[in-house]
C-alpha cells in the first residue's frame, strides 16, 4: 500500500516538503507531558515512526488552545493521524508543527484490527473512509514488533538514583494523585530495586518540634491503595512541575510500564523523591520489552533467594541488635503496614532515623521504669513508621543500661559520629546502621489506626 495514494507522506520523505502542510500517519513512541507553553497555548511534543523510517524518529510539536485538545496517548503502539502539519527543520532534523487554527489529529488504538478504532480527535478532524484501510494496515504491519525503548545513555535504576542530576527511568506507574497542600501532582513508580540509604542532617532535639515526616506526600495514602503496591522495592514519589496540569485526566500510564525521561533525583528530610522537569517525556513500553523483562528477572531472583525481603543495602551478618526469637522470617515495613493482622509480631531490617525523646533524662524515671516510653522512627527502602518502646521492652532493648551506657547505645543506634557522643549541640551528619527489629502491631486506643511497638529486640555491643 502506497502512502502517496492515500494523501499521506512517509516520514522518510518529509524533508522534501519543507514549509509545506502535509498529512502524516505514524506510531507514537514518545510524548511529552501536556503543559502550558510560554504563551497562551498548551503544548505537547510527540515522536513518531512509520513503515518507512524508524530512526531517527519524527518529532512534532502540537499547540492547542486548551489542554483537553492536546493528544493524550493511552497505550503502547497507538497511532496518530496528523493533518495539515507544517514541516520544518530544527537543529538539522526534520520536524513538524501542529497549528491550532489549521491542523487536526486523531488517535487510534494500536492493537491490530481490521478496523480503525479511534479514541480521541481534535475538533476539526474528519476521518475519510479510504484512510481507515491505511490505518488498519499500519497497525497490523507493526504487530509483534518491539519498538525502541530509547538509548541507554541516561537510563538508571532506582538503586542508582543520583541527586540533582537528570536521568531516565524505566518503571511501572502504580498510582497518581494530587497533593493539595503542596499544589503538585505526584506519580508513584516502582522498578523492583531499593533506593540507597541516606545520611540524616540536623539537630536531634528538632524531633520534638519538627519531627521527620513519614512520607513525602502531605497526607498518607489510603491503605487500599498501599495494598496494591509491591511490598519489596522502593515506590518512588515523583513530583510533576507545576506546568503539568490535571495529570490524572491526561496521563494514561497508571498500571503500565513506561520510560520516564528527564527525571531529577531530589532529597527531602532524608527521603528520596523525583521531579519531572517541564521537558519531561514518556515512552510506553510493552510487557515483553527487553529492559522490562530484565527488571522482572532481577526482581524474581531477589524475592526467591533466601531473605529476599531484606533491603539490598543491608547484606550484613553483623547487626547492632538481635531478636530473641527462633525461626525468624524477615519482611519489609510495607508488608507490615499493609498486613491486616493485629496483635501479631513481624521481623524486619530497618534503620532508626530519629528518636523522641533523644535525651535519657527527658523520659526515664528511675523510680518508675514501667512508665518509660520512647518513640523511634524506623525506615527501610519501602516505608517509614513510628514504633514505640515502653516498659520492660525498653529495659530489654537497652539491656537496663545505666544512663551513660544508654546514651552511647542510643548514639550508635542513630548513627551519630563519635565526636558528637554525649552532645546534641550543633548540626551534623549521621548514618544510622541497619538493625534487626521485631515489631508488634496493635490497634490504637481509639480503634481508628494501628500502632507499632518494638519487642523481643535488644542492642548488643562488642
Amino acid at each position: 500500500m502506497n502512502a502517496h495514494d492515500t494523501g499521506f507522506v512517509y516520514i522518510r520523505d518529509l524533508g522534501n516538503y519543507l514549509d509545506h502542510k502535509v498529512n502524516v500517519l505514524g506510531v507514537v513512541l514518545e510524548f511529552s507531558l501536556p503543559r502550558k507553553s510560554r504563551g497562551t497555548d498548551y503544548v505537547s511534543t510527540l515522536k513518531l515512526i512509520d513503515e518507512s523510517q524508524q530512526s531517527p524518529e519524527f518529532s512534532v510539536n502540537i499547540f492547542t488552545k486548551t489542554i483537553d485538545h492536546l493528544p493524550h496517548v493511552r497505550s503502547y503502539g497507538d497511532l496518530i493521524l496528523l493533518k495539515n502539519v507544517t514541516i520544518k527543520t530544527y537543529e538539522g532534523q526534520v520536524s513538524g508543527v501542529f497549528y491550532k487554527d489549521s491542523s487536526s489529529f486523531a488517535l487510534f488504538d494500536g492493537t491490530p484490527s481490521t478496523e480503525a478504532v479511534l479514541y480521541q480527535s481534535s475538533p476539526r478532524f474528519l476521518l475519510l473512509d479510504f484512510e481507515k484501510d491505511f490505518i488498519s494496515h499500519l497497525s497490523q504491519l507493526f504487530d509483534a514488533v518491539q519498538f525502541s525503548s530509547g538509548s541507554s545513555e541516561y537510563l538508571l535504576k532506582l538503586k542508582n538514583i543520583p541527586e540533582k542530576t537528570c536521568f531516565d527511568l524505566v518503571c511501572k506507574v502504580l498510582h497518581i494523585s494530587y497533593d493539595a497542600h503542596k499544589d503538585v501532582w505526584m506519580l508513584f513508580v516502582w522498578d523492583g530495586t531499593d533506593v540507597p540509604p541516606l545520611n540524616l542532617h540536623g539537630k536531634l532535639e528538632d524531633e520534638k518540634q519538627n519531627p521527620l515526616p513519614l512520607q513525602i506526600e502531605s497526607v498518607p495514602l489510603d491503605h487500599n491503595i498501599l495494598r496494591q503496591f509491591q511490598p519489596i522495592g522502593t515506590v518512588l514519589r515523583i513530583m510533576a512541575d507545576k506546568t503539568h496540569e490535571n495529570l490524572d485526566k491526561h496521563f494514561r500510564a497508571v498500571g503500565k510500564w513506561v520510560r520516564l525521561l528527564d527525571v531529577t533525583g531530589q532529597i527531602s528530610s532524608g527521603i528520596w523523591h523525583g521531579f519531572l522537569k517541564p521537558s519531561a517525556r514518556v515512552r510506553f513500553l510493552s510487557d515483553d520489552n527487553n529492559v522490562v523483562l530484565d527488571l522482572h528477572r532481577d526482581y524474581n531472583e531477589r524475592i526467591f533467594e533466601n531473605n529476599g525481603h531484606l533491603p539490598q543495602w543491608s547484606k550484613s551478618s553483623h547487626f547492632l541488635t538481635v531478636i530473641d526469637l527462633e525461626d525468624i522470617t524477615f519482611i519489609t515495613l510495607m508488608d507490615i503496614i499493609t498486613n491486616a493482622k493485629l496483635n501479631a509480631s513481624f521481623c524486619c531490617i530497618v534503620r532508626v532515623v530519629a528518636s523522641y525523646p533523644s535525651e535519657a533524662d527527658d523520659f526515664r524515671s528511675p523510680y518508675c521504669p514501667s512508665a518509660t516510653k520512647m518513640r523511634l522512627t524506623l525506615e527501610d527502602p519501602t516505608a517509614r513508621i513510628h514504633a514505640f518502646l515502653r516498659g520492660d521492652e525498653w529495659m530489654k532493648f537497652f539491656d537496663g543500661s545505666p544512663i551513660d551506657v544508654f546514651t552511647t547505645k542510643l548514639n550508635m543506634l542513630l548513627g551519630m559520629p563519635e565526636r558528637q557522643y554525649g552532645s546534641n549541640d550543633g548540626e551534623f551528619s549521621r548514618s544510622p546502621p541497619w538493625i534487626q527489629c521485631c515489631i508488634e502491631v496493635k490497634r490504637s486506643a481509639d480503634g481508628r489506626r494501628k500502632r507499632y511497638y518494638i519487642c523481643s529486640t535488644r542492642i548488643v555491643t562488642q
